[in-house]
């Protein structure tokens, strides 16, 4: 009887072994693509996102959906059979109301005052604008209507380390996706930061050059989706902001060689101007090394819009804007990657 022991000791080993070598770990999901990301982006501006996913995209469920904060907002939308997730944050809000404003002026045009970025694994002096800072608390106050939880705390808490996740944005959500990807990566605990993506369509510049180098060694396959013809991209990097006027046909607007300055103008063009002033603003140290703003070209995804640009008549100011916004909007994007536009 005192053998039986051993014997039993070594059969409930070899069965535990058995057991465990049964088990196959749950492969990680793969990231959605582009072409599916950039709709979820389309109906992040729909009125009710619930709704418009439900019309849109119905093989996506929203799982997280929060109330707005001074005019930012986010969703974290599912594929229904996959463990597939995607973290969308809105662009700016078209109308004059606060959100308007809060968009427009305390984010997209404060780019003047930098703020220090402490999200980075081994890079210093990065920075970002300070209306980027100021959009991406406005994300980490976002709570989920259910749940009471904010982003952090719900890929935390409810989703599955094996799932994906894509972080997205168009325009100034694009712009606000690079903080909130950064900080995510920097701050999740180690099995839930493995499977984030980052992908942007129409992004201004967030930060500096610095920021940028964190931002591509922790995403090393990110995607910042841009066109030929999007002004949006370029601001606001000086090496190219000479670029926009003759992207948006600036030209027949102001019309510098009409104007009688005693020769001075003689020749001279919007682009050149933009970029003179681009040079006095780096020679006066208001943009040096720290505050000038950069994009990343590695993970740059050119697409060509081959719509035409310019008109031989002048155009008014709204006329030019309105141009501008059409290669910009998320619709255009949608198309170039092969999806449609919405109603």
């Amino acid at each position: 009887m005192r053998k039986a022991g051993p014997i039993l000791v070594f059969f409930f080993v070899i069965s535990l072994v058995a057991c465990q070598s049964g088990k196959t770990k749950q492969s990680d999901a793969p990231f959605l693509a582009a072409k599916e990301v950039v709709r979820l982006n389309q109906l992040i501006y729909k009125d009710s996102t619930v709704v418009a996913f439900e019309k849109y995209a119905p093989l996506y469920e929203v799982v997280f959906l929060p109330r707005a904060v001074n005019g930012n907002y986010a969703i974290i939308a599912k594929n229904k059979t996959t463990e597939q997730y995607s973290l969308v944050i809105r662009g700016s809000v078209l109308e004059f109301s606060n959100e308007g404003f809060q968009n427009f002026i305390l984010q997209d045009l404060n780019i003047f005052r930098i703020k220090s970025w402490n999200y980075t694994d081994t890079v210093k002096e990065a920075y970002i604008s300070n209306g980027a800072w100021t959009g991406f608390q406005n994300l980490l106050l976002l709570k989920d209507n259910t749940t009471g939880l904010n982003i952090k705390e719900f890929i935390e808490q409810k989703i599955p380390a094996h799932a994906s996740i894509v972080i997205t944005g168009h325009s100034l959500g694009g712009n606000l996706a690079y903080p909130l990807a950064g900080y995510l990566k920097n701050e999740l605990p180690a099995d839930k930061k493995i499977n984030l993506q980052l992908i942007t369509f129409g992004a201004p510049a967030a930060g500096n050059a610095a920021f940028v180098q964190d931002i591509e060694e922790k995403f090393p396959a990110g995607e910042r989706y841009t066109t030929n013809k999007d002004i949006a991209p370029v601001f606001p990097d000086t090496e190219r902001i000479g670029e926009l006027a003759k992207i948006i046909g600036l030209d027949s607007v102001v019309q510098l060689s009409k104007l009688n300055l005693n020769g001075i103008a003689d020749g001279l063009s919007s682009e050149n101007l933009l970029n003179i002033a681009g040079e006095i603003l780096e020679k006066t140290n208001v943009i040096n090394k720290t505050n000038k703003y950069t994009q990343s070209q590695k993970h740059l995804r050119l697409l060509t819009n081959k719509d035409e640009v310019s008109s031989n008549t002048a155009l008014s100011v709204e006329a030019i804007f309105d141009k501008a916004y059409q290669f910009h909007k998320i619709d255009m994007y949608a198309e170039l990657l092969g999806s449609t536009k919405l109603e």
